[in-house]
């Protein structure tokens, strides 16, 4: 019996059909690649730039997200083309890292690459328009790629190429923000783009996002205003946009402090934002992002976000730079006078007096002090809190990994101030980075007038540049003997401070100068200085120096979290640490004292 049903060809079918079959989520790159080489006519409707449009927004949603001016590109197969390229040419940068980089990398924390590599990385994102953020995209890939300690010393290049290449894409939004006139510059999105500086090594902190949450807030705001006053005008007025300047306050007297009412009410109750008293010196609590999270901040924040909200409103508040304290003013419509809002104290209004004499008591009365500040007035004042946050930090490599961003942040806002500009170079020059620009610096330094401490670096870096330059240095394999009772990889626990460290090089004896050697007690041990030192990497971020005798295996292991682990393992396998290529390659009889202590302990 002949079938009823009557089966058509595919190439039968019409190009608009075949057009949305192909724009289809399940059809991959390389499938629109087989299919453009079928036949002219599929060739031709592969060839649609709204299908490699489609593509890109589906497969990498976070480049889309962030591409700046996409209205403006006419080649979106182009644009494929170009992302799949970065995405090679950066898993061959970072995987050729380590190689490169295993001996030049100090003992000493150091966030840093070489001058060299960072001039690679700068001429791979300059090159094109988007390259940033398609060698952004796969730097993501291979962070994210895998479970969480495998494939760690790639993880760990990926993530120091992604702050530069971040701290990049900042400078520039900073730039064209600073290009703004000031009536243009909110101090919302100056956060924003704060949020993103300190925090370069985290992908998600998107402008979009953090504009959303400030959006949902002021929503809120008008649904409670929708219960106490439905007949309020803001419910019928769409929201100001961020970027767009207010001139005044849109509502009467009355309509205003209904609207700060309610305000007040869903910020300040309903989402339980509040000053953060305890930890006041977290970084967390400066940047907005997180506040937007916690809804816990320092004074400066906190008033940035309600100021956020206030705006879209139709509420015109202005920064007070007052000494010690910072609040907003907010003009009383239809008259010259002012009222002071404290949003650490829930919004709460102030006279000038009550500013004076509660806020900021001891603070002489100047009239200019109860004025309205410049926006970059303020994001100074706020870089100058993180500098205090970062000085607060028990840890050089934690306060350095703050000073120092905030520092460059400082000279690129206000870029005339000589103090500023030392102030980078002997930061550049203490932590062994960006040897390239403290050369650059100190010879514009020096054409102002002579100083031999910028000759002394001028000189030391130009030579430290060159050096640079040189082919990586060789690693020497390290010999053991039977004396040396632990290996690289090794979790251990100090028997008397009771931290967990990992073992990532050793010496036969210790070869500490006698300095160190009487500072740290070392005489008290039973075998004093003729014992096998380890060098690890402890919990807390430390690297430290301990003789055999005060170490034992951990008896129970755990990853140990230090900034540095992947630089020298490449994968945490249950018990112990893996060596990376390089590591092995220096302590290459490591690996059967690693077993076979692992063994009679059970571990393997």
């Amino acid at each position: 019996m002949e079938s009823v049903y009557h089966y058509g060809k595919f190439d039968s079918l019409p190009d608009e059909l075949l057009l949305k079959i192909l724009c289809c989520d399940c059809i991959t790159i390389c499938d629109l690649g087989r299919a453009a080489a079928t036949c002219t006519r599929l060739k031709n409707i592969v060839d649609t730039q709204d299908l490699w449009r489609q593509k890109l927004k589906y497969h990498w949603p976070k480049v889309w997200d962030e591409l700046p001016n996409k209205n403006e590109v006419t080649d979106w197969r182009e644009e494929v083309h170009q992302l799949l390229c970065f995405f090679q040419e950066t898993h061959k940068l970072v995987s050729n890292l380590s190689p490169r980089l295993y001996q030049d990398l100090r003992l000493t924390a150091n966030l840093h690459l070489t001058t060299p590599v960072y001039n690679e990385i700068d001429a791979l994102i300059s090159s094109t328009y988007y390259a940033p953020f398609y060698v952004l995209c796969a730097l993501r890939t291979i962070v994210e790629d895998g479970a969480e300690y495998e494939n760690m010393t790639e993880k760990y290049y990926a993530l120091k190429v992604m702050s530069h290449v971040n701290q990049s894409i900042c400078k520039q939004e900073w730039e064209e923000f600073m290009s703004c006139p000031p009536s243009h510059q909110s101090l919302e999105m100056g956060a924003m783009l704060m949020a993103r500086w300190f925090q370069p090594h985290i992908s998600d902190v998107s402008i979009k996002q953090m504009t959303n949450k400030i959006d949902s807030m002021a929503k809120a705001c008008l649904n409670m205003l929708l219960s106490a006053h439905p007949d309020h005008p803001a419910l019928t007025t769409p929201m100001i946009h961020r970027d767009q300047p207010l001139e005044e306050s849109k509502w009467s007297t009355e309509r205003c402090r209904q609207l700060f009412n309610c305000i007040i009410h869903v910020l300040f109750v309903q989402m339980r934002m509040t000053g953060s008293n305890e930890d006041y010196y977290q970084l967390k609590n400066s940047l907005l992002n997180e506040v937007l999270k916690s809804k816990k901040g320092i004074p400066i924040i906190l008033s940035i976000v309600y100021k956020a909200v206030c705006h879209r409103l139709g509420l015109l508040l202005e920064p007070v730079n007052y000494p010690c304290y910072f609040v907003l003013r907010w003009k009383i419509p239809g008259t010259d006078e002012y009222e002071y809002i404290d949003v650490y104290n829930k919004g709460w209004f102030l006279t000038s007096e009550e500013l004076r004499e509660g806020r900021a008591a001891g603070v002489e009365k100047d009239e200019s002090l109860l004025a309205s500040c410049e926006p970059m007035q303020v994001f100074q004042r706020m870089i100058r809190n993180i500098m205090n946050v970062a000085q607060m930090q028990s840890q050089i490599f934690d306060l350095m990994e703050l000073f120092c961003p905030a520092t460059e942040l400082m000279c690129l806002l206000i870029p005339t101030d000589r103090n500023v500009q030392e102030l980078l170079l002997r930061i550049y020059y203490s932590s062994e980075v960006h040897f390239d620009r403290i050369v650059i610096g100190c010879r514009r330094l020096l054409a102002q007038g002579p100083s031999p401490l910028h000759e002394e670096m001028l000189s030391d870096c130009e030579q430290i540049l060159k050096n640079q330059n040189e082919s990586p240095k060789p690693i020497i394999p390290n010999q053991r003997n039977r004396e040396i009772a632990y290996a690289t990889g090794l979790v251990m626990q100090h028997k008397r401070y009771h931290y967990t460290c990992v073992i990532f090089g050793w010496d036969k004896e210790c070869k500490m100068p006698a300095a160190w050697v009487r500072r740290m007690g070392v005489h008290n041990l039973q075998y004093k200085t003729k014992q096998p030192f380890y060098n690890v990497l402890v919990y807390d971020g430390s690297h430290r120096y301990a003789a055999q005798e005060n170490l034992e295996v951990a008896s129970d292991p755990n990853p140990v979290t230090h900034p540095d682990i992947g630089k020298y393992f490449k994968e945490f396998r249950e018990t112990h640490y893996i060596p990376n290529n390089e590591l092995q390659q220096q302590y290459p009889d490591d690996e059967p004292v690693r077993n076979e202590n692992l063994r009679v302990r059970n571990f393997l």
